[in-house]
Order: C-alpha cells, then sequence, then structure tokens
C-alpha cells in the first residue's frame, strides 16, 4: 500500500518511531542497573547513559512533534500526495541520523556532554533531513490563498532550525558546551520557548472553534532576550550569574499566556487529558527550575546546578505527553495507561530528586534506597509502554511468509542489535575474545538482514522478494562465518549453520519455482 495520506504517515511513523522510545527506556534501565553495581562490565555505563538522553531527546517525542502542522493540515482536509512524500523522506532520514547515533554512542564516540553527546557532526544529517520536511511544509502552504497566523509562525521556525541547529551544536561557539557548568538560563529560556510554539500549535489542533492567539508580548519578550543573550555570549562575553538569573525568571511569562490559551480555545480537561498533564508538568518544572536556579536554595537542596530529576518531569513527562497529544487522534490511548505512566514518571522523578536531597546532607533515605526505587520503576515504565505498543501490532491475517519473517527479525535483528551491545559478555560465555572491527561490522550485516525481514513481514506483497534477499544474505553471512569458525570456533559454526539452514527453510518449505 503506497502511502498518500498524512493519517497513513502519522500510523506507520509512530510505530516505527516508537521502537527508539522503548529503546530510551531500555538504556535508561541499563544504566540505573549499573549505578546499583550490577552488570558494570556488560556495557560502558556513560554509553549507557548517553544512549537513554540521546534517543529520549531525538527519537520518538521530536519525531512526533514534528507532525504538528501536517496534523493541522489534515484536520483543515488538505491533501497534497507529493508533501506527504517529501514528508516520509524526512522521517527516513532521520532514522538515519538516530542509528548513527546509536551505533556511534554505543562504541563510546562521546563529548562528554549532559545532553547532546553524540559526534556533531551527525547534526548536518538532521540539518539534511528538515530540507525535506521544509520541502513538504512548501507543498502544503500552496493550498492556502490566505495564509494563517499558525502557518507563518511554522514556516518561520522550519527554515530557520537548520541553521540554529548547526550554529548553536557547535562545540566552538556554540551553546551546548555552556551546559557543562551552571547555570544556564539563556539555554533554559530558549528551550522552554521551543515548547511554547508547540505548545500553540497543538492547543490550535485541538481547540474546537477558530482559536486566536492573544498577548503576544508574553512569548514575544522571551524571545527577544533569548536572541540577544545568544549574540551577547557569541560576540561579546559570557553571561553573569545575575544575567543568567534574569533570562531564567523571564520564562514565568510562559505560564500565564498558556492559561490564556487554554481557556481561549474552551480546551477541556475530561477530553484533553493527556495535553493538560504536559502543561502542568511544564508549569511545574518551569517554577521549580527557577526556585532551584537561586543559589541559596539550590546549594542547601542539591549543591549542584543541573537536577536529574527536573529534567526527568521535563522530558519524560511534558515533552512525552506533549508529543501523545498530537497523534491521540490517530491512536486510542487509554486513561488507564495516561495516569499510570504519569505516575510512574512523577514517582520516578520525586525519587531523583530525593536522592539529591540526601547527597547534599539531608539524611532523608539512603541513596542506593532511592536507586532500587527508580530501578523498580524503570522496569514498570519498560513493561507498561512494550504492551501498549505490542497492543497497537496487528498479527491477524498473516500468511506463513510473513510469520517466517517475524522469525527473522526477531533472531537477525534483534540479536544483531544484542551482539552489538553484548558481544564482549556473550562472547565470553562460549570462550571467545571478543575485539571491536570485523566482528562488529557482521553484526550490522544480521541487524540489515533483521531489517529485511521486517519489511517482508509488515508488507506482505514485498514478502516473496524480501526472503530471496534474505535467504541470498544469509547464504553469504554464513559462508564468512564459517570461513571465521578457525577464529571464532563452535560459535562462527553454530551461527553459520543457523543462517544456511534458515535460508533451507524457505527454499523448501516457500519458494515457488
Amino acid at each position: 500500500m503506497r502511502i498518500n495520506s498524512i493519517s497513513q504517515t502519522i500510523s506507520l511513523h509512530f510505530k516505527l518511531s516508537f521502537i527508539f522510545l522503548i529503546l530510551a527506556i531500555f538504556f535508561g534501565l541499563l544504566y540505573s542497573i549499573q549505578l546499583l553495581g550490577y552488570g558494570v562490565d556488560i556495557f560502558p555505563p556513560a554509553n549507557a547513559r548517553s544512549l537513554h538522553i540521546s534517543l529520549m531527546l531525538y527519537g520518538f517525542a521530536p519525531l512526533m512533534l514534528s507532525m504538528l502542522p501536517f496534523a493541522l493540515f489534515d484536520k483543515e482536509s488538505l491533501s497534497d500526495e507529493v508533501g506527504v512524500r517529501y514528508l516520509n523522506l524526512y522521517f527516513y532520514i532521520w532514522y538515519i541520523f538516530t542509528v548513527f547515533l546509536i551505533v556511534s554512542l554505543s562504541f563510546g564516540d562521546l563529548r562528554g556532554l549532559p545532553f547532546y553527546d553524540f559526534p556533531y557532526e551527525l547534526n548536518f544529517i538532521l540539518a539534511f533531513s528538515g530540507i525535506f520536511y521544509l520541502l513538504a511544509i512548501l507543498r502544503y502552504i500552496k493550498l492556502y490563498q490566505i495564509k494563517p497566523l499558525w502557518v507563518k509562525v511554522s514556516l518561520f521556525i522550519i527554515i530557520l532550525s537548520p541553521f540554529l541547529l548547526i550554529f548553536l551544536m557547535n562545540p566552538n561557539y556554540g551553546q551546548v558546551e555552556t551546559m557543562l557548568q551552571g547555570p544556564h538560563g539563556d539555554n533554559t529560556l530558549g528551550m522552554s520557548f521551543a515548547f511554547i510554539v508547540l505548545y500553540y500549535l497543538v492547543i490550535k489542533l485541538h481547540a474546537s472553534d477558530d482559536f486566536k492567539p492573544r498577548y503576544h508580548i508574553l512569548w514575544l519578550t522571551p524571545l527577544i532576550f533569548y536572541i540577544l543573550s545568544v549574540l551577547y555570549r557569541t560576540f561579546i562575553d559570557n553571561l553573569s550569574y545575575n544575567q543568567e538569573w534574569f533570562l531564567q525568571w523571564i520564562t514565568l511569562l510562559y505560564i500565564p499566556i498558556l492559561y490564556i490559551w487554554l481557556r481561549d480555545a474552551e480546551i477541556k480537561l475530561h477530553s484533553n487529558l493527556v495535553l493538560y498533564i504536559s502543561v502542568i508538568s511544564f508549569i511545574f518544572v518551569d517554577i521549580e527550575g527557577n526556585l532551584l536556579f537561586i543559589p541559596s536554595i539550590r546549594h542547601l537542596f542539591h549543591r549542584n546546578d543541573i537536577v536529574v530529576g527536573h529534567a526527568h518531569i521535563a522530558v519524560g513527562v511534558a515533552m512525552l505527553f506533549l508529543s501523545f497529544s498530537v497523534v491521540q487522534k490517530y491512536f486510542t490511548i487509554s486513561k488507564k495507561i495516561i495516569y499510570t505512566l504519569t505516575i510512574l514518571l512523577y514517582i520516578m522523578g520525586m525519587t531523583l530528586s530525593v536522592s539529591g536531597f540526601t547527597q547534599a546532607g539531608f539524611e532523608l533515605f539512603s541513596t542506593q534506597s532511592m536507586w532500587y526505587i527508580r530501578t523498580i520503576i524503570g522496569v514498570l515504565i519498560f513493561i507498561l509502554l512494550l504492551k501498549f505498543y505490542l497492543s497497537k501490532l496487528t498479527l491477524k491475517g498473516l500468511s506463513n511468509l510473513q510469520y517466517y519473517h517475524i522469525g527473522g527479525f526477531l533472531s537477525d535483528g534483534l540479536g544483531g542489535v544484542l551482539l552489538l551491545f553484548f558481544a564482549k559478555p556473550i562472547y565470553a560465555i562460549v570462550g571467545v575474545e571478543y575485539h571491536i572491527g570485523y566482528q562488529s561490522i557482521i553484526f550490522g550485516f544480521m541487524i540489515g538482514v533483521g531489517i529485511i525481514h521486517l519489511i517482508g513481514a509488515i508488507k506482505q506483497e514485498y514478502s516473496n522478494a524480501m526472503a530471496i534477499a534474505s535467504m541470498i544474505s544469509r547464504v553469504i553471512v554464513a559462508s564468512l562465518f564459517f570461513t571465521l569458525h578457525h577464529t571464532l570456533n563452535i560459535l562462527a559454526l553454530g551461527i553459520s549453520g543457523y543462517d544456511l539452514l534458515y535460508a533451507i527453510i524457505f527454499l523448501v518449505c516457500f519458494y515457488e519455482i
């Protein structure tokens, strides 16, 4: 089936990008377990932490949020097949960026930053994907005789975003490196403004009548000061603490404007629970962040400039639920899941905050006990999201060949991922020494074969062609591992035999001569 509508695009990429959310939770859980002293040698903790944060910031949530303008186009019954094609290209190139990100961070190519820890050069792939996003937007804008305000705002931001991305992420003159140490009120102001733009579009998406925003001064003032702070830091000098503090407190202007927009749009709590949870979480984080900016309060409770629980509520609740609110029209999310996930994430954030109190000298609870609670909560969140994701996948009416592809994806696709991350302990089980190099490249081939099987499982019309492609790939991989059996011993023979057997099963049971 050719994808030629926005609803089909959202349906497809919700399922694909949700995989990155599950991976993000998995690596966060792995890092939490490692902090407790378990399995530290399996995978470097710093790598797990960077993968967790990077996938949260660059995985499911931003991809779904980027659907916002197109969900609004769909609401207004606008359609353009060429625009949809450009939009899909944007997503697929973003996925390429995410693959590069995962592999780079798994092999330890880190910048040592609290956020945006992946290699700077990968931002150019993101910027390239943005070209197709812009082309898609332009296709739909042509359908308007008179461009609405939200269209003009979206277009301005999309044109500006790739340039800001390359500039602000640059390690020499950008602002990312400043987040190694606090305070960073200007960065907070800029990130908060991005949220406000998104909230404006989401509120317009859910508004029942024609929603017209008011009190523009409440968002224009923070924007002007953020631009001035970027110019000052770039061309004059670093900001003083008082200047940072002033910029931080300007974010409080976002609270009244959110209230006004929700009221004017007549958005009710019972019908837009996900959006309200996101807004309330954003306001909570905004107020908490401003209080923690006061040195006497922050040093009293945390003795540092970056509070972990604060970030978890901002990203894990406000941003994640905002992304859910974009697609809830296309995917039903039960209130039971919403309430459960919200409670779990807030317990996670509060637990980490209490842990900060303990480290600051307040003997409330031991840090170890708080980390155990965080790990248990992480397990529950992982199970909840995985169960929700599987409920959205349909396995009814699949052919036997599609089930064959599912088996191939689980064995080679997921098997290759496990070997990519955990080859050292897995090899140790069979008494084989592991070295990063050609063995890691083989894992890439395995993942590639798994993806071929995944396409065959999803697209029935491609099942036979993908099976033939996987058979050829498996024969090649089987011969390579057979050749390596003198080096890798029984492991290579086992993998070679498995791939050869899987190829023969297709020939005997499914291939029509």
